[in-house]
């Protein structure tokens, strides 16, 4: 009979005492769905598709700075060049060595070490680039230059005993102003790439 009216709980409280009823694995999904449909709202979701230009053995692919025409990859358990060897023999260890020809038509040097993205190989590592006509190293490659190289990677045996074919990812670039005020261009890696499935020549 003359009870004094409710008093209006303030939006802010009540969604703070709904909070308060989440445990801590229910406020995490709430938090990964609001970031899901926030990032869907802007493209970010887009398939990583659309990202892959597929490109096959002996075929020209351009990553903007340099032409590349991958050839032929094989392993070997000796690497050599020349009548140097390069790489010795090493119990439970392979090269894998894919040759490529490269020709850089942009206007600076620039470095080789990562531009072949070997994929699906466990245990693999960089061994190093060299010229195939003298079995020298070679770090970086000028402009208008071009060269045959074999980028070597040393691997396990063990996982590249049934191994036939290696995938391969070549990295887009764009060349782009670096955010210093003394600063000038560099080729900046993009998220797109190239992709070229090449067959291997197996171990002896």
């Amino acid at each position: 009979m003359g009870g004094e009216p409710p008093v209006p709980v303030p939006r802010t409280h009540r969604v703070a005492q709904r909070l308060s009823r989440l445990n801590v694995a229910q406020i995490r999904r709430t938090a990964l769905l609001l970031i899901l449909v926030a990032t869907a709202a802007f493209g970010g979701l887009e398939t990583v598709d659309k990202q892959v230009t597929p490109f096959k053995v002996a075929e020209e692919f351009s990553d903007g700075q340099f032409t590349i025409t991958v050839e032929r990859a094989r392993f070997v358990r000796e690497l050599k060049g020349g009548l140097a060897t390069i790489g010795a023999a090493e119990p439970g260890k392979v090269y894998l060595g894919v040759v490529a020809t490269v020709d850089n038509t942009g206007t600076v040097p620039g470095g080789l070490r990562d531009l072949l993205d070997l994929q699906g190989l466990p245990g693999k590592e960089i061994f190093g680039t060299f010229r195939l006509r003298d079995g020298s190293a070679i770090q970086s490659l000028g402009p208008g230059l071009t060269e045959q190289l074999a980028f070597t990677w040393q691997v396990p045996e063990s996982n590249a005993a049934s191994v036939q074919e290696v995938t391969i990812r070549v990295w887009k670039k764009t060349f782009t102003q670096l955010m210093v005020t003394y600063g000038g261009k560099e080729w900046i890696d993009t998220d797109n790439y190239g992709r070229v499935v090449v067959p291997v020549q197996g171990l002896p």
